[in-house]
């Protein structure tokens, strides 16, 4: 009878063997997770890193507006002032007509180019707006895209971290119950009654 007990404390050492190899499966499974929070806080860094990178694009696009603005203005002041210049001419001619007579077409050439210089501001500040237009909705566009892309990339991590843990799960869940049926296998050979899970 002893050799038999002796036996059946080898069987108990091999089981308290698969419990540290569980043990081991549940440490490994942890430093899994914890790599991948560490991951999902690195894309999360970087989400807001790009986040601000972002921001110093709307701050630019402030700028320009501000810039359009007061180049718009400039131009809006050399037009006033080429128009008053040009009512103020018509009243010197009108009060001094009979002496610019013979400088009137000199005078309607002067006018003439005062009226292209006005057509090519106004071309100008148009193409300007123009310009300005593009490059707002091409930088609302890449903000856009930058946004949808870190927002997958976040999804995906999240995604990762949920399946690690319910892989780690049903893990944990089938080998528990492989261990309790050892160990209701050994009570058995022992002559207790009959266990159940």
């Amino acid at each position: 009878m002893p050799p038999k007990k002796k036996k059946g404390k080898k069987k108990g050492k091999k089981g308290e063997t698969g419990e540290l190899s569980v043990k081991d499966k549940y440490n490994k499974t942890l430093q899994e997770v914890d790599s991948l929070k560490h991951e999902l806080e690195t894309r999360t860094e970087l989400a807001r890193r790009n986040n601000a990178k972002a921001n110093d694009l709307k701050l630019k696009v402030t700028e320009w507006e501000n810039v359009v603005k007061s180049e718009q203005e400039e131009k809006l002041d050399i037009s006033a002032d080429m128009v008053r210049q040009y009512k103020t001419m018509q009243s010197t001619m009108a009060l001094r007509i009979h002496l610019l007579e013979t400088n009137l077409a000199h005078m309607q050439v002067q006018l003439d180019t005062t009226k292209t210089k006005l057509d090519e501001t106004e071309k100008a500040k148009s193409d300007l707006q123009k310009k300005y237009d593009d490059a707002v909705e091409k930088m609302e566009r890449e903000m856009s895209d930058m946004e949808k892309k870190y927002e997958s990339i976040l999804i995906e991590a999240m995604d990762a971290v949920a399946g690690k843990l319910e892989q780690a799960q049903s893990m944990w869940s089938k080998s528990c119950e492989m261990v309790q049926l050892r160990n209701i296998a050994k009570l058995r050979e022992f002559g207790l009654p009959n266990l159940q899970l």
